[in-house]
């Protein structure tokens, strides 16, 4: 049995783990280095994205529901300058690709990429 100073270390650790990927993408003040990102697709049922954090590191999401015609907002995740969208369709098996640019910062903390008005993803 683990004694409870231990249990509680242990659990620690355990939390810390399951919010690593989260941590691995600092946030960002709203609008002041880098945005978060929603996506609207035609073809694709869900999407990752890969650019540049605020800390100037190459991050890659995992993949992202995008569902109906809407757009899907990618939480926790900050991203500046150009990003690369790639798409998935369920049906065909067939990849989608398109590019957004992100501003470092704007009045708003969100970047609309329209990928459904073009037929790119």
């Amino acid at each position: 049995m683990i004694k409870s100073g231990k249990r509680l270390a242990a659990v620690a650790v355990f939390a810390a783990a399951a919010v690593a990927p989260i941590a691995g993408a600092p946030s960002a003040s709203a609008g002041t280095n880098g945005q978060q990102v929603a996506v609207s697709t035609y073809y694709s049922d869900k999407v990752y994205i890969c650019g540049y954090n605020p800390s100037n590191n190459w991050v890659c999401s995992g993949w992202f529901n995008t569902p109906g015609t809407g757009y899907s907002e990618l939480h926790n995740y900050w991203w500046k300058g150009t990003i690369d969208i790639t798409g998935y369709n369920n049906d065909d098996g067939g990849y989608h690709y398109a590019s957004c640019q992100v501003p470092v910062s704007q009045s708003g903390d969100v970047t609309y990429c329209n990928g459904r008005s073009n037929k790119l993803l």
